[in-house]
């Protein structure tokens, strides 16, 4: 069944979600992308109303993945402010990856497989995006810890976001280790290495 038009903001905003939630269940199922036909009928609309909302598949999982991010943003700054302790923002840093294992498999598609196939409006907009939000991160570090300047805090978030991602990618090479013990003991050494030059 079709879902009825989308009139007024709340309605395009909820449709535009219905559209990104559909997404979501199908990858986690699947493993891969599906179509656009399959997002549309998985999430009761016809697929000429996903392409009023998305400019493909890969914008619909770009999309999917921003979000993963803002609430792994939003999870990192609230740690931030409410602890020194950098035990307690590396466990933080590991947390929501675990739980939402959809987010770094998002991750590990998105400069290969998700942003070359997105139009360019949206990719600027979801770059631009993520550098301020990365920005915003930065300089509560550096409030937090004044021994880092901002641009040190910045590079330390860069480095860790590139070293938890790239620990994700080399897990399904070797199952029988584990990642989150793995993960925190190469962040411990890099954070660590950061405070001490």
């Amino acid at each position: 069944m079709t879902l009825a038009r989308a009139n007024s903001k709340e309605d395009k905003l909820q449709k535009h979600q219905a559209i990104i939630d559909a997404a979501a269940t199908l990858f986690k199922q699947q493993q891969c992308l599906p179509t656009v036909a399959t997002i549309a009928k998985s999430s009761g609309q016809a697929k000429g109303t996903v392409y009023l909302y998305f400019s493909s598949k890969e914008a619909i999982y770009l999309n999917l993945l921003q979000q993963h991010y803002r609430f792994w943003f939003q999870q990192i700054l609230s740690t931030l402010k409410s602890s020194h302790n950098l035990a307690d923002i590396i466990n933080c840093l590991l947390l929501y990856p675990e739980q939402e294992e959809v987010f770094f498999n998002l991750a590990s598609l998105s400069c290969s497989i998700l942003e070359p196939a997105t139009d360019d409006e949206f990719n600027l907009q979801y770059r631009q995006w993520f550098n301020q939000q990365l920005q915003l991160i930065a300089q509560s570090m550096h409030q937090q810890f004044p021994t880092l300047s901002e641009q040190q805090a910045l590079n330390l978030l860069t480095d860790s976001h590139a070293l938890i991602l790239g620990l994700w990618q080399h897990k399904s090479k070797q199952p029988e280790l584990t990642f989150t013990s793995i993960a925190k003991t190469a962040l411990a050494r890099l954070w660590k290495g950061y405070f001490v030059k």
